[in-house]
């Protein structure tokens, strides 16, 4: 029998608390939650689903690019394959087996380990940096959020954020800071083989694919709740953020309690704070939902493809 994994329980443990602190803001304004104008209305749900579900295929087509610009591009089923089973890495604590279950696949295909890691790192800084534009952007359309007490400083603070993640995602930038970080892990630098066009291309279909969610996003919660249409871009940014917040939070399997804390705290600027837990935790279902049933349909599909070659081969 191994060591007590005390780190491991303690994630867990944090994750727990921090869910029992949201039910318990429900059960004390549970009146809040009775007057809510809560509804059901299955189309916009249906498409919700579908909407949201596109969105991650059009961020497999930015990792396909990455992969093409670095020389390391396989079959687009194995595209598929790879990028939607590291998926299920995030719920593992650590965030680590998200990238590491990639980079083993491509590892195993025979392409340089160099080129699949700077991949990834060129992919998780163009879906962060993406996700922050939005979560910004709607900031500046969203008078409630109180933050617009900055008035002519808030506009500084987004130019100011926007031109350093601009000049962040140059190659240089990006090749200077992945060198520094090699050296600390004691790794042989690299050169990036990409242009800045390159990039800025990578990370306007990063923007298409959380945008492309949001719309998704909003459908769903209007499935619910009425909202109006003019929160669209405010819930594809509070989505983005939170969903990043999640996943750099290596202490939560899954982003568990920190996605959902700051979705709920997002929400709250524009509905009643025990709705915005409902509908935080709904949306945790919601997306595992499609998340695993794409892996699942992605599964079947290559197991029926492996099947038919078989079945081809043996004709022959």
């Amino acid at each position: 029998m191994g060591p007590f994994n005390y780190r491991l329980v303690l994630k867990w443990v944090i994750a727990f608390a921090i869910f029992v602190f949201l039910g318990k803001m429900v059960w004390d304004h549970w009146s809040q939650v009775k007057d809510a104008s809560f509804t059901f209305e299955v189309f916009p749900l249906i498409l919700s689903t579908l909407i949201f579900a596109f969105s991650y295929f059009i961020q497999v087509w930015a990792w396909a690019i990455i992969t093409v610009k670095l020389g390391i591009a396989i079959p687009i089923r194995e595209t598929l394959e790879s990028w939607f089973y590291s998926q299920l890495g995030k719920y593992l604590p650590g965030k680590v087996w998200l990238l590491l279950s990639r980079f083993y696949f491509y590892e195993s295909r025979g392409m340089s380990r160099k080129a699949t890691s700077v991949a990834l790192y060129l992919e998780m800084v163009a879906v962060n940096l993406a996700a922050g534009l939005i979560f910004l952007s709607a900031l500046v359309f969203l008078k409630e959020t109180g933050l617009l007490w900055f008035k002519s400083q808030f506009w500084w603070l987004v130019i100011g954020f926007m031109s350093v993640a601009f000049v962040s995602l140059h190659p240089w930038v990006l090749q200077k800071i992945l060198n520094w970080l090699l050296v600390r892990f004691n790794k042989e630098p690299i050169s990036l083989s990409v242009s800045y066009l390159d990039v800025l291309w990578i990370l306007l279909i990063c923007i298409v694919a959380w945008l492309v969610g949001g719309l998704g996003f909003y459908l769903f919660v209007d499935s619910m709740y009425p909202v109006a249409l003019q929160s669209i871009l405010f819930l594809t940014g509070a989505l983005a953020i939170s969903s990043t917040l999640g996943l750099i939070a290596i202490f939560a399997p899954g982003g568990l309690g920190v996605r959902e804390g700051a979705l709920v705290y997002l929400l709250s600027l524009m509905m009643v704070t025990p709705v915005a837990v409902i509908i935080s935790i709904l949306t945790r279902l919601w997306m595992t939902f499609i998340e695993i049933g794409l892996i699942g349909v992605i599964y079947l599909l290559n197991r029926f493809q492996r099947r038919q070659k078989r079945r081809d081969h043996d004709a022959i």
